[in-house]
């Protein structure tokens, strides 16, 4: 009889370790979701509204193209760094593109359409300006 005891104890403090890692599973999967969408939300208003490519996506390549210049890069090498930044900056904002076509944060219709416009205007004046206009326009803030 104590051996039935003793395993259905452990089953029953198996089955409550199990919940209590799923419950926070849950909570930090629900907490990465909801500052997906603010930082999401942050990156729109400052591209469309500021028309500043976000701070976070281009501060890796500033930080990288100022240290090529101090420690006396190559222009080929600060080029290819600039690339590459214009390149990820384009493919997130295209990324966040997609983001706000199959979603419900906004309130209206029309608000998406006025959203996906602004962001797709200021995509053609981030392709046309090429990296500099990218990466560098607002590396001075």
């Amino acid at each position: 009889m104590s051996a039935l005891l003793f395993w259905s104890a452990l089953w029953l403090v198996g089955v409550g370790l199990f919940l209590y890692l799923m419950m926070r599973l849950a909570r930090r999967l629900a907490l990465r979701f909801s500052q997906g969408v603010e930082a999401n939300i942050r990156a729109a208003e400052s591209i469309v509204n500021d028309e500043r490519v976000p701070d976070a996506w281009i501060a890796p390549y500033c930080q990288r193209i100022e240290t090529l210049r101090r420690a006396v890069g190559s222009e080929a090498e600060i080029e290819r760094a600039g690339q590459r930044g214009h390149k990820d900056c384009l493919r997130q904002l295209d990324q966040l593109v997609r983001f706000f076509e199959k979603t419900n944060l906004v309130d209206s219709a029309e608000s998406r359409h006025v959203l996906l416009k602004g962001l797709q205007r200021q995509r053609e004046r981030w392709v046309t300006g090429g990296w500099q206009f990218v990466i560098e326009r607002d590396h001075d803030h």
